[in-house]
């Protein structure tokens, strides 16, 4: 393959790769979006009931600062929207003028080749008696004259055939340039659309976070006048999270006896069963790919030490993640697993404990259970209904996931769209 062949095909491949990497660029961006916006359109309608029910509590208080940082996360899409738009808008310009350029060239080169073949047709117009090819050869002085002048009007010929198709080259040239041009030109008109409209979208979606911070503030400086409610309320909750959460490390605690138990002994060391290992090891394979406990949910509260969105200084601790759903919302098993236990403990409801191998998934806050113990269950199998709390109207659940007696972030393990 000569030299100027393999530039040419890498010149194209990296057009075309080019090309490829901006249109799923675009697409990444829009679909992120697009799940962020689903998820705030789900957020606006529990903020839309916790407004009719009126209930102003530290969860809707949560529920907006959610929003907010959706709204936020759109924002800032719809932002990065317009640079690419604007880099875009700076590339096409850019292809514009260049061919603007080769199209003022090839119009200059084409006007050349016409006029050169304008003078050569009127040359043979006014000279077309001294040109006639049978009195031009025989004409000829001697054999030899005759047959420079017979050379002589076959290269003439071939001359005026070869400017004519050199006319037509650059005239098919110069079209393929000016549709070029004409397809830069609409590329460059839905640039400037794109542009328009998400700098349009980000001024409205700018106008509601405006809205959303004035109530969040408006909120927060309710609640900040029933500083004794609140605190009472952390402390029932977390006498609740510990008498839960000592349950667990029981039922985990047993559970990893009797797995003990059941292992072989290699090496003077105790393993986990062949069947539990696969388990394991599968669990760990779709770590941040998990799908959610419920159909639709919002997480409010992350996993760890937080710090409480109204009482200043003060810490809680999440042994997993606080999902806001809707009313009668089912809960559904993240991974293929075994019912371990079902548990009950006054004031917290229903929970239940999956077992994935070494690893285990609990399932809290629910009023009832469609399992039972020792059951083997399918990922998004449904294995409770929630609590919709009476006096609030909210749907609470708590997802938390251990390894052995380890807790882990469940939100590091759910799949999160983006």
């Amino acid at each position: 393959m000569c030299q100027c062949k393999k530039l040419f095909i890498l010149f194209y491949l990296c057009f075309y790769f080019s090309g490829y990497s901006q249109t799923n660029k675009k697409e990444v961006l829009q679909n992120k979006k697009a799940q962020i916006q689903k998820e705030i359109k789900f957020t606006n309608s529990l903020l839309q009931k916790a407004k009719k029910d009126k209930n102003e509590s530290v969860n809707t208080l949560n529920t907006i600062t959610k929003q907010i940082q959706q709204r936020e996360a759109v924002i800032k899409e719809l932002n990065l929207e317009v640079d690419m738009a604007e880099s875009q808008i700076k590339k096409i310009k850019t292809k514009v003028q260049e061919i603007e350029k080769d199209i003022f060239n090839q119009n200059t080169r084409l006007d050349s080749l016409k006029k050169e073949y304008a003078t050569m047709l009127q040359h043979v117009y006014h000279n077309r008696h001294k040109y006639n090819r049978l009195a031009f050869v025989f004409s000829s002085t001697n054999y030899n004259q005759a047959l420079k002048r017979i050379r002589y009007l076959q290269e003439y010929s071939k001359f005026r055939k070869k400017q004519v198709q050199e006319i037509e080259s650059a005239e098919l040239k110069l079209e393929e340039r000016l549709q070029a041009l004409k397809k830069q030109k609409v590329l460059l008109l839905v640039a400037k659309s794109d542009k328009e409209q998400s700098l349009s979208l980000s001024k409205i979606e700018c106008s509601n976070l405006d809205l959303e911070k004035k109530s969040q503030a408006n909120l927060l400086s309710k609640l900040k006048k029933r500083e004794k409610q609140l605190r009472n309320d952390i402390t029932s909750k977390e006498a609740k999270s510990s008498a839960l959460d000592n349950q667990i490390r029981k039922i985990i605690a047993e559970e990893i006896r009797l797995a003990s138990k059941r292992a072989t002994k290699k090496d003077n060391a105790l393993t986990i069963t062949p069947e539990d290992q696969e388990l394991a090891e599968n669990f760990i394979l779709n770590k941040g790919k998990l799908p959610w406990p419920v159909e639709t949910g919002i997480i409010t509260e992350r996993f760890g030490v937080q710090k409480h969105p109204v009482l200043a200084g003060v810490e809680t601790f999440n042994n997993g993640v606080k999902i806001v759903t809707q009313n009668g919302a089912k809960v559904r098993a993240v991974f293929d697993g075994a019912v371990t236990r079902i548990i009950n403990i006054p004031g917290v409801g229903k929970a239940i404990i999956l077992s994935h191998g070494e690893y285990f998934s609990v399932y809290s806050n629910l009023i009832e259970v469609s399992v039972k113990q020792g059951q083997d269950v399918f990922i998004k199998e449904r294995i409770g209904t929630i609590i919709t709390n009476s006096k609030s109207n909210e749907t609470v659940t708590e997802l938390q996931i251990w390894k052995g007696s380890e807790k882990l972030d469940p939100s590091e393990w759910l799949y999160m769209g983006y």
